[in-house]
């Protein structure tokens, strides 16, 4: 797939989570959650996006993507994505994510793997591409996250990341991150737009043992039709939504994206860290 592809998987909020176990506190405070620190909130995100402790992190995200020609969202393709990551904190502000991300297009219907789609506006028949977006590196931060390096394709993009206030309510936590990328300018412009919200438990939070912690993740995008849907000059834009968690083993991850991954992409069930350990 295209290089702002492999940028998204690395930002992409696509239940970027892991297993649980006990480990020392890296950061924040231990006897307490301040949300409001800085250091709190930066351990807080990776225990929520991912891991503090290097292990492999898995999730996936269950959901479908519509068309919006005008202004009804008419039903398109199953969504079944899932993302294998590893965090390491390089420093007392920042940790760095190495993240890989297999997305599959499905029958709405049948939840079958889409492999010819006809388009439900325009009525064109097109071959469905495979996704594979990564391995790719980004920089975490309190901020928001940054790629080190654009090259290619996508260093023509204009990448904007950030992580919305934090709202806590009881023991409840919820933290939106939202990006925007926007391409070159031409006949059909590159725009992406998403927001994904992680849940978590405030308790959990500020419990120093866990290197991470159990997150619900709630994904929502608005993007420029692609190329391959068939949409020609047609205006509009598509929507998705999606709603995941974690798989605390490959073997937890739903059926069907096991099958398909195995057969498919071999190499990430073998050895998802080696793979990981590629990203430029």
């Amino acid at each position: 797939m295209l290089n702002r592809r492999s940028i998204l998987a690395g930002l992409g909020g696509v239940a970027l989570t892991g297993t649980l176990r006990p480990a020392r506190a890296l950061g924040g405070s231990p006897a307490g959650l301040d949300l409001g620190n800085r250091r709190d909130l930066l351990t807080a995100l990776a225990r929520m996006r991912g891991a503090i402790d290097e292990r492999l992190c898995i999730g996936y995200v269950v959901g479908a993507r519509y068309a919006v020609p005008v202004h009804k969202a008419i039903p398109m393709m199953g969504i079944l994505a899932g993302t294998f990551s590893q965090y390491r904190r390089i420093s007392a502000d920042a940790f760095e994510s190495r993240a890989l991300e297999i997305a599959y297009f499905t029958d709405l219907e049948t939840g079958k793997l889409l492999e010819k789609w006809k388009n439900p506006v325009t009525g064109a028949t097109v071959d469905v591409p495979l996704t594979r977006m990564g391995p790719s590196r980004v920089i975490l931060t309190a901020d928001g996250l940054t790629v080190p390096k654009l090259s290619g394709e996508a260093a023509g993009l204009q990448l904007k990341h950030i992580f919305q206030p934090p709202v806590s309510v009881g023991d409840d936590v919820w933290i939106t991150e939202q990006i925007n990328i926007d391409g070159p300018t031409g006949p059909r412009p590159f725009v992406y737009n998403e927001l994904s919200t992680y849940h978590a438990r405030r308790s959990d939070l500020a419990d120093p043992r866990l290197a991470t912690v159990p997150t619900q993740v709630q994904y929502q995008s608005l993007i420029t039709y692609r190329s391959w849907m068939g949409f020609g000059d047609t205006p509009g834009h598509t929507l998705a939504r999606g709603a995941g968690t974690r798989a605390a083993t490959i073997a937890d991850l739903p059926p069907y994206y096991v099958e398909l991954t195995r057969r498919l992409h071999p190499d990430v069930l073998k050895d998802p860290l080696a793979l990981l350990a590629t990203a430029p």
